[in-house]
């Protein structure tokens, strides 16, 4: 059969345009609820929890951030960023508010490596979570409390997805957690229960109240499995509604408790900790904050960014209520070389006030470059994991920024070959070739594809990297633009965003503040904002599917 130019034509511009729908469509995560339900079910958790818990005192601004932060389970290996925009009549004032490593709130020494987030597995995460939640609301501040509050929040939201408690893969695990209306879960009249007036018995409350939960929605999941498979929606969402607003119960009940325990001070004899922390500056992520481990304990936290200008980082840690004793820690931030201050020791009922300064690693991106720390694992350096199917130790995911050109090179003490490979998501390999450097050669000048957003380094051999190689380096190459200005231009490519407010030709705006939080790779970018406009002329939620 013969074809004309025009239908052959015709032909290629639908298969060509299919695939640019293909290709922009949400990438489907097979390990959550999905971004709006998550914050959905948080939503309606927030609205039940009683007003003597004074969440709003003890969280501050960081309450609404917990719809944001419960998706913190899906953010291991990659980098958050969020972004504000101040937008006064006429006039945009863009600035990152912030930005820091979702792996900062995911591995430490009682949890130290990923987990899944179906059963059985996801059941090994509640304990550890929730004594570092409790740790957390006890001796952090509210910005960091409120980042592990949502880690924890997350897995056990994820607990009560229907296709989670069977497990169920596949199309038709994305049906069953993805085809309801999550918005419209009312616990308004729901008051959460306590799940244990202390730690041990909260925990003890936590593993049946989960137990519980589980049990209850995996029987609702088989009978959705039919309906799943039969395309059935009209009958699947009312159940996969039923399996949500349980869930959003039980997320209501571990808010409560966590509040509970952690409402009275501890006795004076404990002890405070502040830190005054500068570093040099570091252009492509100028407020990514420092990170302070105690060592030989889970105690860690993330600085409070105070300026971050041309020529340094200044930010501040504060611990408080910690026990007494005597301690070792180390700070770190990329960009600069990790320090491990003289011991100190904490005195009961005192505030330890210090200062430091962290010496310049001249712009290297590798963190725990000289494998120098091990605080998460004894037996293995922070930021480094050993993968079998690949025969290597393999780096935490570094963020480059498309078209930009880096420096990579190595120093080692014999002929080990690393192997340098560009992500397309923090999970997913690009197709471009992996890069090899070899021992006290020049730097290696490479350039990020346009499929990249993160790099990553592979040692291979089971034995440390640090027998081999005393120290790596990954650099913003001279001239490159700066991270931050690019990445907002780069950033759509991986990133889901959500439907814009209605321009200001449709109704008059006055004053409007966006906050935009995204994550690299970018499964999910959060649009929330306040706006000034006639009341008559009131802008309506957006929404969108789960994915």
């Amino acid at each position: 059969m013969l074809f004309s130019h025009r239908s052959i034509r015709l032909a290629t511009l639908f298969a060509a345009t299919l695939l640019i729908i293909l290709f922009l469509l949400p990438i489907r995560s097979l390990w959550a609820w999905g971004g709006t339900a998550h914050s959905s079910i948080i939503d309606a958790a927030l609205t039940s929890i009683p007003a003597q818990d004074r969440i709003a005192i003890r969280l501050g601004s960081e309450v609404r951030h917990l719809r944001n932060t419960v998706q913190m389970g899906d953010w291991v290996n990659s980098l958050i960023v969020d972004h504000e925009n101040w937008h006064v009549t006429r006039e945009d004032f863009p600035l990152v508010s912030s930005e820091y490593f979702g792996n900062d709130y995911l591995l430490f020494p009682k949890a130290p490596h990923a987990y899944s987030h179906v059963m059985p597995e996801v059941a090994e995460t509640y304990t550890p979570f929730f004594l570092r939640t409790l740790q957390a609301l006890r001796t952090e501040d509210a910005t960091n409390a409120s980042r592990w509050m949502g880690a924890l929040l997350h897995f056990v939201t994820d607990s009560g997805s229907p296709p989670h408690t069977v497990p169920i893969l596949g199309p038709n695990h994305t049906k069953m957690e993805n085809w309801l209306d999550a918005s419209t879960i009312d616990l308004r009249g729901y008051h959460p229960m306590l799940l244990g007036r202390t730690d041990a018995q909260a925990l003890g409350g936590l593993q049946m109240r989960m137990a519980e939960l589980i049990a209850r929605n995996k029987i609702i999941a088989e009978r959705m499995l039919p309906y799943a498979q039969a395309d059935d929606r009209a009958r699947l969402e009312p159940l996969a509604l039923d399996c949500a607003t349980e869930t959003a119960k039980v997320a209501a009940d571990v808010i409560h408790t966590l509040l509970v325990l952690t409402a009275s001070e501890p006795d004076n004899q404990t002890a405070s900790l502040v830190v005054t922390v500068t570093a040099p500056s570091l252009p492509e992520h100028a407020l990514l904050p420092a990170k302070l481990v105690l060592l030989g304990t889970d105690y860690s936290t993330l600085s409070e960014s105070v300026s971050a200008g041309s020529f340094d980082y200044t930010g501040s840690f504060r611990f408080s209520h910690l026990p007494p004793g005597r301690y070792h820690a180390a700070v770190e931030r990329p960009g600069s070389e990790t320090l491990f201050p003289a011991e100190f020791v904490l005195e009961a009922g005192h505030e330890l006030a210090m200062d430091w300064k962290l010496i310049s690693a001249h712009g290297n991106l590798v963190q725990n470059s000289d494998f120098a720390l091990h605080w998460v694992r004894p037996d293995a350096p922070d930021h480094w994991h050993y993968e079998p199917a690949k025969k290597s130790w393999i780096s935490d995911n570094i963020p480059v920024v498309p078209g930009n050109h880096y420096l990579a090179s190595m120093a080692s003490s014999g002929t080990t070959l690393v192997h340098l490979e560009w992500m397309a998501q923090h999970w997913k390999t690009t197709d471009d070739a992996a890069i090899s450097l070899k021992d006290n050669t020049a730097p290696v000048d490479v350039l990020a594809p346009a499929t990249a957003v993160y790099l990553r380094f592979l040692v291979p051999g089971a034995d440390s990297p640090s027998i081999h190689i005393r120290s790596l380096s990954f650099v913003r190459a001279p001239g490159s633009t700066d991270g931050t200005n690019s990445r907002s231009q780069t950033e759509p490519t991986g990133v889901v965003q959500l439907p814009s407010v209605p321009s200001p030709s449709a109704r008059v705006r006055r004053g409007c503040w966006t906050r935009m939080i995204a994550f690299l790779p970018g499964s999910y970018l959060y649009v929330r904002g306040t706006c000034l406009f006639d009341q008559a002329r009131a802008p309506q939620p957006s929404s969108r599917s789960w994915t």
